[in-house]
């Protein structure tokens, strides 16, 4: 026999002379501290329970967190279980193409490696007190400040987006990990070109690109031929998207900031797809760089093996350092302005830029030359 009681739910009997609460969609509420529902003052207990719940509820918090309350401490929603379906959010978003797979592989090692240290907590127990212990543990484990950054601040993201879905009240507050500032690796023009020069002519395209127009690897690996724009002069690059995973066939998502830059192409790069593209691709969506002998999209470790390669024995720099982090130096050191720089380089936060257009040591040169001038 059921008893409707308002809108969450109602009373309902499981046989003989115990009751339980039926929320419909939001579960069942079964026992308080582990005593069941028995007899006539139990069922009065279950409703006013029900009762309590539905006044949490008129006051405006979460329906999921309310009932989570009088759940057993086994079946409340545990840290471990709430970050594994945080990380399934983010492979649903990754199949989507709005998230990188890079991403989602990071939340799944951090899941497997660091999340376990709350197995027996539940997602109210996270409080400044319990992440600070988390965080000294980390800390005394050996691990670098950067990592335990990144650790608290997978936790926070998936703070949000229980929040977000009603199963949180709030984000609480986060310990502060403090990162030493560690500058970006700078190498010359002349060296870029030193490397570029040593890649055979048929794949010199993707890298004299990053090297001279600042693009991300993943947004020169998402360029298709019908992004490049031979009407005007100069020619115009659409930059609008980024390969979301390490594959040729990694689904292609959004920039890092997701937003659309529209760039002057460099001479050398025109030339190089004067030499190399088929612009009949424009109507089929053709990959603007492919590998010579699959004709498949450069996937991340073919485009940073090949970088590696050609280096050895010039410079430890990545293809990251070499080409992006060292086309903003060049271009401060051309007089080409701060704001101008953030546009190339896709920059949402112009601190981003000031880290990575630092002058590089030969630009000092110019003090140098400057007092000689004075004398």
């Amino acid at each position: 026999m059921n008893h409707p009681h308002r809108r969450l739910g109602w009373i309902a009997s499981k046989g003989g002379d115990r009751f339980e609460i039926d929320l419909r969609e939001h579960g069942k509420v079964t026992s308080l501290d582990g005593v069941t529902f028995r007899g006539s003052d139990g069922r009065v207990l279950a409703a006013g329970i029900l009762r309590a719940i539905e006044s949490a509820v008129s006051r405006g918090e979460p329906v999921a967190e309310v009932v989570d309350r009088y759940r057993p401490r086994s079946k409340r929603a545990e840290v471990v279980r709430a970050f594994g379906r945080f990380c399934d959010h983010i492979d649903q978003l990754v199949a989507a193409g709005d998230r990188s797979q890079r991403t989602a592989s990071e939340y799944r090692r951090i899941e497997r490696s660091e999340i376990g240290w709350w197995h027996s907590r539940n997602i109210d127990d996270i409080k400044y007190a319990a992440l600070e212990d988390w965080d000294r543990d980390l800390a005394k484990r050996g691990l670098a400040p950067k990592s335990r950054k990144n650790y608290l601040g997978a936790l926070r993201a998936a703070c949000v987006w229980l929040v977000r879905r009603g199963e949180m009240k709030a984000v609480p507050p986060f310990p502060i990990v403090a990162v030493p500032d560690v500058l970006p690796v700078i190498i010359p023009r002349a060296t870029a070109d030193e490397i570029i020069k040593l890649i055979e002519e048929p794949m010199r395209g993707p890298f004299i690109l990053a090297s001279r127009m600042g693009l991300r690897p993943g947004e020169v690996r998402a360029l298709d031929v019908a992004d490049v724009d031979r009407t005007r002069d100069p020619w115009r690059l659409r930059v609008t998207k980024a390969v979301q995973g390490s594959n040729s066939d990694s689904p292609i998502g959004p920039t890092k900031n997701r937003s659309e830059r529209i760039l002057p192409i460099h001479p050398d790069v025109r030339a190089w797809l004067e030499r190399h593209v088929d612009w009949a691709g424009r109507l089929t969506r053709a990959p603007l760089f492919v590998l010579p002998r699959s004709g498949k999209r450069w996937s991340h470790g073919a485009f940073y093996k090949r970088w590696a390669k050609a280096r050895a024995g010039i410079t430890d720099a990545s293809l990251y350092q070499g080409t992006k982090h060292s086309f903003a130096s060049d271009a401060l050191e051309a007089g080409i302005g701060m704001e101008h720089i953030r546009k190339m380089l896709g920059h949402s936060d112009p601190r981003s830029t000031e880290r990575y257009a630092r002058l590089s040591d030969d630009s000092l040169n110019v003090f140098a030359d400057s007092d000689r001038k004075r004398r």
